[in-house]
């Protein structure tokens, strides 16, 4: 019995340890969390007003078909073919104990190999939890980026940003997607997939593009940031000298967005994470102290009741 107790008190000790690192991994994550978020808020109007900017461009345009922009827009409804090829930008973290954070990226790329075929899409990972979540698909990564969990500009994704600009230029791939975690709230995050590139004329903001929820198909469309109407558009100094600037730079804006959105969900998930493995480690904790007491007390009632028998005999 007092083997029993001992065995309990030190698993209560693990535990104890254990509530003491996630209670401070908790705290950690929740002070990154809120600067993430503040960064991220801080830039979604400028990334909203970029990309209406374009969606507008896109509806107004008059490109010839062997322009070499017009590769850029997607100016004609068109039916999607079985062996087109897509590159597949992936936002995940560099580290785990983040909940279902990465497991919930991996789901939605396991989707599109459905769709699109394994065979066809180029995944550019970034962050290191990627690369693992897509070994398990069968899928080996082209390029893998540490993803920077503090990024404060642009600079962190422009390396991906250029070299997917430059592959669909080359007309390397057919079309550019971004797998990411959209920031809902502190404990509401969705993993979505974009499309980058080509721009379309259809897709509303932050649209995904496919399996909408119910929710998002029913909502109240955001206010828009332009004025509305037709706009037709004087290019100054030319069309194409003004498309050429705007489309890495757009391209860029949202990957930067996405990759602010991704940093902001993951530190929540992990904040959230934290705080119920503390949660849970409290709840044990109550437990085994029960568990204890009650072997304690039963060990100290079993010697009672020895002695109690020794000094009878004896008498």
């Amino acid at each position: 019995m007092a083997t029993h107790a001992k065995e309990i008190k030190n698993r209560l000790q693990s535990i104890k340890n254990t509530k003491k690192i996630t209670k401070a991994m908790e705290l950690v994550s929740g002070a990154k969390m809120r600067k993430a978020v503040t960064v991220m808020l801080n830039t979604r109007a400028y990334y909203r007003l970029a990309w209406e900017i374009m969606t507008r461009i896109t509806k107004n345009l008059e490109l010839a078909s062997q322009d070499q922009l017009a590769r850029f827009f997607e100016l004609q409804e068109k039916e999607e073919t079985e062996n087109q090829r897509v590159t597949l930008v992936v936002f995940t973290s560099n580290r785990g104990l983040a909940g279902a954070f990465n497991t919930n990226v991996i789901k939605k790329i396991a989707s599109l190999l459905q769709k699109y075929g394994k065979e066809n899409i180029e995944v550019i990972a970034v962050g290191k939890k990627g690369v693992a979540g897509l070994s398990l698909l069968g899928i080996k990564a082209h390029l893998a980026y540490l993803k920077d969990d503090t990024a404060v500009n642009s600079a962190s994704i422009s390396v991906v940003a250029r070299l997917v600009h430059e592959k669909f230029k080359k007309k390397e791939t057919d079309k550019v997607l971004v797998a990411y975690t959209d920031y809902l709230s502190a404990i509401n995050q969705e993993a979505i997939v974009k499309q980058l590139y080509p721009f379309t004329k259809t897709a509303g903001i932050g649209e995904s593009v496919e399996n909408m929820s119910e929710a998002q198909e029913n909502k109240t469309p955001e206010k828009t940031l332009l004025p509305s109407g037709n706009i037709r558009y004087t290019y100054e100094p030319s069309k194409e000298a003004i498309l050429t600037y705007l489309i890495p730079r757009i391209a860029e804006v949202q990957l930067y967005q996405a990759l602010l959105e991704s940093n902001a969900s993951e530190h929540s998930a992990r904040m959230v994470a934290m705080k119920n493995a503390s949660d849970a480690a409290s709840e044990m904790s109550e437990d085994l102290t029960l568990a204890f007491n009650r072997a304690r007390q039963a060990s100290i009632t079993q010697e009672i009741a020895e002695i109690s028998a020794g000094t009878a005999a004896i008498i």
